[in-house]
């Protein structure tokens, strides 16, 4: 070949590769996107502060097309930005939103985390798929869309804000939920027998505790307007209908009521709960009251109330002498709670403050929830 006919070759092969090139680059922008990357989060966040504002109509499924380009498009001419479909820095601040979006939860993606937010969002007609603890795209949409529709920041990040609004009770220990009467299996069974008649559980009845079965209980919990924490405790119970036995439990003991108690020991567990206590959310209160007769009933103690707050060093408000303190009636209610078979923790013999614990032992124990400042340990 001579060398005219190589450079003519040369020329015609740069030719044909501007030429593919061009094409390739049309086929990549025939839609503009968003300039911090199309991932399923961004793409999504559009999609809902659009599908808020009325401008998209179509579902949010974090896929750029036609239909999110017109929305940008029309967006961004009604704000007076340069209407190229390009959601930039300026559309961003318009639209309300920071990208890049991740999403998840602040306390966790736990099972127990995702699985009440998941069971809420679909109270409220957000979420439409299975509650099943598992974080993904189709739970990133709904906390989108959830946010943007209350006038939250819409970050797809379940905060303190969001779970607030949604009236969940995150934490940062995992969770398992439970039966307050313990794991029996027939205890179990009467649970998933009841879910399964009302269609919130869909697996074979085995009397065997597990992720589903947590999953469904807490899906009714928020449907029936119940705490949503994944624990059968008496008020899950008797609005499921069912009668729990008092038989051993899988997690550290059964729970159950401890009949005839006198007067003051009553008095006793409820100036315990006003010491170590007051000021902690309901629920918490309840749970330290809880602990001491999980004590109770546990062959590692005494076998009264009195001998459990007063074993040597077991409670701070005795030693300090804030047991002497007169309680207050939410302490009395907290108290009598507990002694009718109440259980926020699910069988746990132990609770300490993180921010203020200084013996290394109690670090070493299974925290099965945290309620207020208190993790809750087994």
């Amino acid at each position: 070949m001579t060398k005219s006919l190589r450079r003519t070759a040369a020329v015609l092969a740069a030719c044909v590769l501007v030429i593919v090139i061009a094409t390739v680059a049309g086929g990549i922008t025939a839609f503009a996107d968003v300039a911090k990357g199309n991932t399923y989060g961004n793409v999504a966040a559009v999609q809902t502060r659009l599908s808020t504002l009325g401008y998209y109509r179509s579902s949010v499924d974090g896929i750029w097309g036609k239909g999110t380009d017109s929305a940008v498009k029309r967006f961004q001419a009604d704000k007076g930005l340069k209407a190229d479909g390009i959601v930039g820095s300026a559309t961003e601040r318009a639209l309300g939103i920071t990208l890049p979006i991740r999403g998840g939860i602040t306390y966790g993606n736990t099972t127990a985390n995702v699985a009440a937010v998941q069971a809420r969002l679909k109270t409220f007609g957000y979420y439409k798929s299975t509650v099943d603890g598992a974080w993904g795209n189709k739970t990133l949409a709904a906390v989108l869309r959830y946010q943007s529709d209350n006038g939250l920041t819409t970050d797809g990040r379940v905060g303190g804000g969001t779970s607030r609004r949604l009236g969940v009770t995150l934490s940062s220990a995992a969770r398992s939920g439970g039966i307050t009467q313990g794991k029996t299996t027939a205890n179990v069974k009467a649970v998933q027998t009841a879910l399964k008649n009302l269609g919130y559980y869909t697996s074979s009845v085995d009397g065997q505790w597990g992720k589903r079965t947590m999953c469904a209980v807490m899906s009714y919990q928020s449907d029936s307007g119940l705490t949503v924490d994944g624990v059968v405790g008496s008020a899950t119970a008797k609005k499921l209908g069912i009668t729990l036995g008092s038989g051993g439990s899988s997690s550290g003991g059964s729970s159950g009521s401890i009949g005839n108690v006198s007067q003051s020991d009553l008095d006793l567990l409820a100036r315990c709960v006003y010491g170590e206590s007051r000021g902690e959310p309901y629920n918490g209160q309840v749970a330290v009251a809880a602990v001491v007769l999980n004590r109770v009933r546990s062959s590692k103690f005494p076998n009264t109330i009195y001998g459990v707050i007063y074993q040597r060093n077991a409670f701070t408000a005795v030693n300090d002498g804030q047991i002497n303190l007169t309680p207050n009636q939410t302490a009395y209610n907290a108290a009598r709670d507990a002694l009718s078979g109440v259980d926020p923790t699910g069988g746990c013999l132990y609770y300490y403050n993180p921010a203020t614990a200084t013996s290394s032992w109690i670090w070493t124990l299974t925290v099965h929830i945290k309620i207020g400042r208190h993790n809750f340990a087994l």
